[in-house]
């Protein structure tokens, strides 16, 4: 997982990566702690994803940016577009579906 303090690392990391996942949060919100782990261990699963997390203290313009309301929100991007939100009430499995359904077209494997 990559720390993004920035505007810019945001817009660098989501250039570098064809698929990512962007977690954005705040250090007072604690379903926020509780989801982060969650999504580090299903991402581990998937080599070609790579996982971003954004404090929106440390980086309110990634609140405009994302047009992002409340956290947590996990944001899939693949080629630099958005695919996939899930916010507030975060369904991993969900995230996880999708990332299979790339695996069978982009093969992005599966460990």
């Amino acid at each position: 997982m990559e720390r993004l303090t920035t505007l810019d690392a945001y817009h660098a990391f989501i250039r570098a990566h064809s698929i990512a996942i962007i977690h954005v949060s705040s250090p007072t919100c604690s379903v926020c702690h509780a989801v982060l782990p969650r999504i580090k261990e299903m991402v581990s699963h998937f080599d070609g994803v790579a996982l971003g997390h954004v404090s929106i203290d440390e980086v309110p313009e990634i609140a405009g940016e994302l047009l992002v309301f409340t956290v947590p929100v996990e944001v899939l991007f693949f080629e630099g577009k958005e695919i996939q939100r899930e916010g507030r009430f975060i369904d991993v499995e969900r995230i996880a579906n999708q990332l299979n359904k790339m695996d069978k077209v982009h093969k992005i494997t599966y460990r």
